[in-house]
């Protein structure tokens, strides 16, 4: 998985609510919008315990542009962490990123109760469409 490097952060809750209440945001989004995949850090849980995710998403066409995917690929979440670093890419089956997909996303991983790392696969592309 491919997180920008900037994002790699190992923040702590309260550090990030700080710069969440500097910035006066909910979530810190480093992409302008709309786009086909962006960047941004946001507060959610994994394990019970509350986390900063540095988070990719990106459209499903985005990411068969730089990998060998199947003919019809799933979406898909992929859990990682890296020196206490909690990253975090999904890939969604719609046509570009904007403002309401970044926020349902952000809801959506904020109430999946049994995230785990690793890749999950769900939903194929043509039953999305």
């Amino acid at each position: 998985m491919y997180i920008k490097t900037a994002l790699n952060i190992n923040l702590s809750i309260d550090e990030f609510r700080h710069e969440l209440g500097r910035q006066k945001k909910r979530y810190l989004l480093f992409n302008e919008l709309p786009a086909d995949k962006v960047y941004l850090q946001f507060e959610g849980k994994l394990a019970g315990e509350l986390r900063v995710w540095n988070a990719c998403i990106r459209t499903i066409e985005e990411y068969a542009r730089v990998h060998h995917v199947e003919s019809d690929p799933e979406q898909f979440i992929d859990i990682q962490i890296k020196n206490a670093c909690y990253l975090i890419e999904i890939a969604l089956n719609i046509k570009q990123i904007d403002r309401a997909a970044v926020e349902s996303t952000i809801i959506m991983i904020r109430k999946y109760k049994r995230l785990q790392p690793g890749r999950h696969h769900y939903g194929v592309r043509s039953k999305t469409q």
